[in-house]
């Protein structure tokens, strides 16, 4: 008895345990650490983790904390603008060593440390303080009096000081640039700007209005940067919000944008600079962005609050991101101006053996960087920045084959252009004196031979033979399109006659031009197929190829029987495949010298597949015109009403597959329905 009531208890608890564990609500969220990078095909991927959250700080007592940066001591600086100071915190420690209060301070958005001390920029009291990194003040900046400062508004949120004092300052609704102060505070000028991109709309209204009008129509001002940094060099980063083209810039001393095609979010609010030249760059959303010192993009790591409760505190994710620095040792901080917090992220071994690989390759010990881009691929083997660093690397080491085959892998086409082009100039100089010796040899081969022959006549009686052996129908109707490239007009009265050309040989050529259409959309060389093969869809290009060919071929025949065209269906159709000639010739042309050329001789491809085009349409246009017996006028309106028939018959092949479509959705929603309600 006394064993089954234990039996019973322990049965009872664990059905209570099993209604606790699965019915009681769970609140998960991401994983706050996700590291995302780019694979070759230009899509971010998971990738390992490359930064952990450290430590979340909240006995500093922020409130809307703006912006912070490490001193050359390794101390963390901090604008607490909410409570109009700035901080002084030591990170390791953990320990706040000295706060900074100003009468003057109203909202202190910004700071910045150099070698003449700390500057802070406050918008509401529209000035930028100076003072010893003791906290001493030594000198304020106001609204310059210069003349070509004229009506902007002076109310600095964010600053940045180079080598020489001068003071680089982002002003709070200032669309003109980057405000320049001497380090006496004299106006230098506006260092930079934003370009204005015009819409689809606006590009219409330019192209048909008068510059004055366009002008008139609507301001357009450039977008507004939201933060700036300046490294050791002097120099200057700047981030921009509300759009994902450029929205993080490196500047050279003209202003001009250094960093090229940047990968980030549309929020970037902050930017920082270690001693190595890494860039980071903070989205407002929680997402930090790491680049090497050329602006290539690394990873990516963090999470959106967007998928969080409002009230969830989470470590390493943020309501809104404000500022983020990088102390010494790689340790990322961020400040979160909604929730008042500081945040630490630790890097793991794959993101240090990054950056110890970049470093190598900046120092030009190349093998070496191979060797730590080598370690990188254990951890990842299809990490792309691994196998286009180990290309670079190879590169320089001038082992271009090797440096081919990871450009390849890394989906760089630009390198790997780079790289062909040098593995084909050294294949030049080592076939080149072979190769002028050949020809110099076969052109007095030929000599000799025509010679020969005209004495003996045995050259002749050797070689009837073999042209006999080619001289086959076939082969004479499969030619004939060549005949039709030279002389269009007579080569198509011929084909309407019956003369020249055969269905048989229409068929084949046409198969011949489906297959080379095929091949030149999946198999061009690397640098020229920007799309994998395993991503095209094979089908929609079979289908495509015939529509848009039968389809031509099929309206045409339908438009001119009933506007006076001679022209029979399979005349049509024999003529417009023998017209497709060049095009046939200029897709097997480009396919196969794309496996040979560099983006140097990109021009030859685009003239050949432009050339091959435009002969093929007035091919077609003759045909048209010869087949029917058309005038000018009659044949364009031909190919005109001939391509609205076909737009016209896609159409409703479209809107009759879609109703089928949902006709098919409804009586099996319906059937489902009663067999429900019958059977249940």
């Amino acid at each position: 008895m006394m064993k089954n009531t234990k039996r019973i208890i322990t049965i009872l608890l664990f059905i209570v345990a099993f209604i606790v564990i699965y019915a009681t609500p769970v609140f998960a969220s991401a994983a706050t650490s996700y590291t995302l990078t780019l694979n070759a095909k230009g899509e971010f991927v998971r990738t390992q983790d490359a930064y952990l959250p450290l430590r979340t700080t909240m006995e500093l007592n922020l409130n809307k904390p703006e912006d912070m940066m490490f001193d050359d001591d390794g101390f963390l600086w901090i604008a607490d603008t909410g409570n109009m100071r700035i901080l002084k915190y030591d990170s390791v420690t953990n320990e706040l060593l000295f706060e900074l209060t100003y009468p003057e301070f109203l909202a202190p958005k910004g700071l910045y440390i150099s070698s003449r001390g700390l500057y802070v920029a406050d918008s509401a009291a529209k000035a930028v303080f100076r003072f010893d990194l003791d906290g001493t003040f030594i000198e304020k900046f106001e609204r310059p009096d210069s003349l070509s400062f004229g009506e902007t508004s002076f109310e600095p949120s964010k600053i940045a000081v180079d080598n020489r004092g001068n003071l680089y300052i982002y002003g709070e609704g200032v669309s003109n640039g980057i405000i320049q102060l001497s380090n006496i505070g004299e106006f230098l000028g506006f260092f930079t700007t934003n370009k204005i991109r015009l819409s689809v709309v606006q590009q219409f209204q330019k192209l048909i209005l008068t510059p004055e009008q366009f002008d008139n129509l609507l301001a357009r001002s450039p977008q507004t940067f939201s933060s700036i940094f300046i490294d050791d060099n002097s120099m200057v980063y700047t981030t921009t919000m509300s759009t994902y083209f450029n929205a993080v810039k490196k500047h050279n001393t003209q202003g001009g944008n250094i960093f090229k095609r940047m990968i980030s979010f549309d929020d970037a609010r902050d930017i920082y600079v270690d001693k190595e030249g890494i860039v980071y760059a903070g989205m407002q959303s929680g997402a930090i962005f790491v680049y090497d010192q050329t602006g290539d993009f690394i990873f990516y790591f963090g999470a959106s609050n967007s998928d969080i409760s409002s009230n969830q505190d989470i470590s390493g994710v943020f309501q809104r991101l404000s500022s983020i620095a990088v102390r010494d040792d790689g340790v990322i901080f961020a400040l979160d101006d909604a929730k008042s917090f500081l945040q630490s992220f630790e890097p793991t071994a794959y993101a240090k053996e990054i950056y110890r690989a970049i470093n190598l390759y900046e120092d030009r010990l190349y093998q070496e960087a191979i060797d730590a881009w080598s370690e990188v691929l254990n951890l990842n083997q299809m990490s792309v920045i691994a196998h286009n660093n180990i290309a670079k690397s190879y590169l320089q080491l001038q082992d271009y084959e090797s440096a081919m085959h990871h450009f390849e892998l890394a989906g760089n086409r630009t390198g790997y252009s780079e790289a062909s082009w040098e593995v084909r100039n050294l294949v030049i100089q080592s076939y080149l004196g072979i190769f002028i010796i050949a020809l110099i040899f076969i052109y007095f081969s030929n000599l000799v031979l025509h010679k020969v022959d005209k004495k003996t006549g045995k050259v002749t009686q050797f070689t009837q033979p073999i042209k006999k052996s080619f001289d086959k129908p076939i082969l004479r109707e499969l030619s004939f399109m060549f005949k039709v490239m030279r002389k269009p007009i007579d080569s198509f009265e011929d084909l309407k006659h019956g003369h020249q050309g055969s269905f048989r040989a229409t068929l084949i050529l046409y198969v011949a031009i489906f297959i080379t259409f095929i091949f030149f959309n999946t198999s061009k060389g690397f640098i020229y197929q920007y799309i994998l093969v395993e991503d095209i869809d094979i089908t929609a290009l079979v289908l495509g190829f015939t529509a848009v060919t039968l389809l031509f071929v099929i309206c045409n025949y339908l438009d001119t029987s009933i506007n006076d065209g001679i022209g029979k269906l399979k005349q049509i159709f024999m003529m417009f495949v023998y017209a497709l000639g060049p095009l046939f010739l200029a897709l097997l042309l480009v396919t196969l010298l794309s496996h040979v050329l560099t983006y140097n001789e990109v021009f030859f491809l685009d003239f050949i597949m432009t050339f091959g085009t435009i002969w093929s349409f007035i091919l077609i246009y003759l045909g048209i015109s010869e087949i029917h017996e058309y005038s000018g006028k009659e044949t364009i309106r031909s190919i005109f009403m001939s391509l609205l028939f076909a737009i016209i018959i896609v159409v409703v092949l479209i809107i009759i597959i879609t109703m089928w479509q949902q006709l098919y959705l409804f009586l099996d929603a319906i059937i489902k329905e009663l067999i429900r309600n019958v059977f249940n």
